[in-house]
Formats: C-alpha cells, sequence, structure tokens
C-alpha cells in the first residue's frame, strides 16, 4: 500500500529476529529503512535481504557518541529522520542473587539507557521537521514480574516510564512516543522455549499459539502511519491475551 513512502526509519537491532521484520515490513510500505546493528556484516547482509531502500549503518547503542554520529549520518544521507524504533534488546536470565554488577549494567544500559541515547540523537532532527515517531520495543515483562529476570523486567519496565515521560515532552514538537509490548514471540531470544517439547508456550495465551515478528513489525507499521498521529504515551500489548490472563509464574516474557 506504500503508505510510508518517502519516509525515513531507523530500526536499531534490525540485522535479526523482530528488528529484520520490521525493516521488512517498513520497507514493503516505501520507507527507507535504516538497519542499525552493533554487528556491521549481520546489518549489511539485513539490508540487502530487504525490498525496496535500505541501507546499515554499524552503531553501538550504548554509547553515546555512536548514536549521535549514527543520528547525522542518516540525516546527511536522507535529510530527514521520521521513524526510529528503538528495539535492540538482550535478556539474562538467572537467579537473583547471581546476578553480577555486570549483569545488571548490561541489561540498564542496552534496553534502557539505549533507547535514551538513541532517541536524544534522533530527536533534534525530528524537531527541525516538526513530527516524529518513536517507537520502543518493550516487553509483557515490563505489566508482569517474571523469575530469574530482575535486571531485564526493571529495565523493560523503566522503559514504559521513559515512553510515557518522552510523549509529555516531545508531544509539543509533534513527535510521537510509543512502546509495544511482545509476548511469547517465536523469534532467535526464545529459541530454547520455542524449541521445549514438553511445554508448549503458546497454548498459554488466549490465541492459543506463538506470536511471530511479524506480528510486532504490523504493530509497529501502524504507530508509524499517520492515522496513528493523535496516539502517543502507549503501551500495545501483543501478546495473545497472555497479560489479561494473569497466568502463573513460570511463562516466556
Amino acid at each position: 500500500m506504500m503508505r510510508l513512502k518517502g519516509k525515513v526509519a531507523i530500526v536499531t537491532g534490525g540485522a535479526s529476529g523482530i528488528g529484520k521484520a520490521m525493516c521488512k515490513a517498513f520497507a514493503a510500505e516505501g520507507a527507507n529503512v535504516v538497519v542499525v546493528d552493533i554487528d556491521e556484516q549481520k546489518g549489511k547482509e539485513a539490508a540487502k535481504e530487504i525490498a525496496g531502500q535500505s541501507t546499515s549503518l554499524q552503531a553501538d547503542v550504548t554509547n553515546s557518541a555512536s548514536m549521535n554520529k549514527m543520528a547525522e549520518e542518516v540525516d546527511r544521507q536522507f535529510g530527514r529522520i521520521d521513524i526510529l524504533v528503538n528495539n535492540v534488546g538482550v535478556r539474562i536470565t538467572k537467579p537473583f542473587l547471581d546476578h553480577t554488577d555486570a549483569d545488571w549494567n548490561t541489561m540498564i544500559q542496552t534496553n534502557l539507557t539505549g533507547p535514551f541515547l538513541c532517541s536524544r540523537a534522533v530527536v533534534p532532527f525530528m524537531k527541525r521537521a516538526g513530527k516524529g515517531r518513536i517507537i520502543n520495543t518493550a516487553s509483557i515483562a515490563s505489566f508482569v514480574g517474571r523469575p530469574n529476570r530482575v535486571a531485564y523486567v526493571s529495565a523493560k519496565a523503566g522503559l514504559l516510564g521513559m515512553t510515557r515521560a518522552m510523549a509529555i515532552d516531545l508531544g509539543p514538537m509533534g513527535i510521537t512516543c510509543n512502546a509495544i509490548a511482545p509476548g511469547s514471540i517465536n523469534s532467535p531470544m526464545n529459541a530454547a522455549q520455542a524449541a521445549d517439547a514438553e511445554h508448549d508456550w503458546g497454548k498459554e495465551t488466549p490465541m492459543g499459539r506463538w506470536g511471530t515478528a511479524e506480528d510486532i513489525a504490523n504493530a509497529a507499521v501502524f504507530l508509524a502511519l499517520d492515522e496513528s498521529s493523535y496516539i502517543t504515551g502507549a503501551e500495545l500489548k501483543v501478546d495473545g491475551g497472555w497479560v489479561s490472563t494473569k497466568a502463573r509464574a513460570g511463562e516466556l516474557a
């Protein structure tokens, strides 16, 4: 339908999984897509695979200078930045007392500080245009405590708070900021759970199935459209209804 024709979309962590699906979905709608990933080779390969206009940039979301350089390069190449998806994320699963300082710092820096640094780098270009879309990839762990994931849950819950605060600060600039909270998604991050022959995690949802990366990508496209311009500070759960069930502890987040 080419509903994003001519727009420029940046997706962090865009070389694989949900991020790659988002890049493909934006490109299918006519956007110029910038695949941002710390793995330069995978980023280049993803950009080649994506139909339409796409390029890749190697960058580290936890490094302020790297994010500033990335945003400046995108503006240099395209003259605009319309959409930013803060998608990159990592997860460490281990008991509370086994969490090290390094584990905590990795979770917070990548999953919370990263989206802040990337947004701060990109917002001046959106402000110049008088409009923009920022979409943060949160998690159902943003809403529900999960066992053995104290750092991950803390970071993802913080990301929702940041999303709401950014919506307030950036609204007068014409910039919306929303979050998508994926549930049990069949992606590389969840490969072990997806391969669990003894437990079908997807059946714990009212929809009775695993979600796909495309389910999340479609939600991102919706939030990027002009038609969603009055939606900001919102959290869109794409979880097959899992959070609504208040399911028992030990599920996938």
